[in-house]
């Protein structure tokens, strides 16, 4: 399959991703943030479709509201591939080298495979975007991750952002300069609204939201 054929899959079964997140993290409502807060309480999990799709997740609240990253990942003989997907903007794809590189430093750890792409989008799911001159391309994007960096092109025909490798904290300074310090401003930058103009015209500023959470207000009892 290709990544536009993964995404659409994808779309199409995260409904019973949200329909398990509502189920099993109701009690964020009551432990959500106030909006005078700066505060994010966060989450994690895995989830296994009716489909067999794969899921990791991270749930966050902040400033009264709960949003949902989820995570496709799926191998094939090329290695570990993984797919984020949001509301609004193109997806997120990650092909293999990225994935390599990256996991190699969680493999280690207790929890194998599962637990090493679980660290993965733990560290990955909120990014920084910035154009670059990767390879000459206009449309190139270097992401900021808590971790150092992803590179990769925006294929706006296809509405996904292709990340084909890995920087370090270390080399990716050397390569993309001081970006870091926008990372404190991740949050923030997700309370500013912006035009719905569809997946491909989504500003990058825009990308990498999430799915918004709404929990069904508890009935009174009878």
């Amino acid at each position: 399959m290709t990544p536009a054929q993964v995404a659409s899959a994808a779309r199409k079964d995260v409904g019973q991703l949200r329909q398990h997140v509502l189920e099993k993290h109701a009690d964020l409502v009551g432990l959500c943030p106030k909006a005078n807060s700066n505060e994010v309480v966060e989450r994690g999990g895995k989830f296994s479709s009716s489909k067999g799709l794969q899921w990791v997740y991270v749930i966050t609240a902040y400033k009264g509201a709960v949003t949902l990253y989820p995570l496709l990942w799926y191998a094939t003989t090329e290695g570990i591939h993984a797919m984020q997907i949001d509301a609004q903007g193109p997806a997120q794809y990650f092909q293999p080298h990225v994935l390599d590189r990256y996991l190699k430093r969680y493999l280690h750890r207790r929890g194998g495979r599962d637990g090493a792409i679980r660290q993965f989008h733990k560290h990955n799911y909120d990014k920084v975007f910035q154009p670059d001159t990767y390879k000459g391309d206009r449309e190139s994007f270097v992401a900021v991750i808590d971790d150092g960096y992803v590179m990769g092109e925006n294929l706006r025909d296809q509405a996904i952002v292709y990340f084909r490798t890995f920087y370090n904290k270390t080399i990716g300074r050397k390569r993309f300069g001081e970006l870091r310090s926008a990372l404190k401003w991740r949050a923030l930058m997700k309370s500013i609204a912006f035009e719905h103009k569809g997946r491909r015209d989504t500003p990058h500023t825009a990308w990498g939201r999430g799915y918004p959470v709404v929990f069904a207000p508890l009935r009174a009892a009878a």
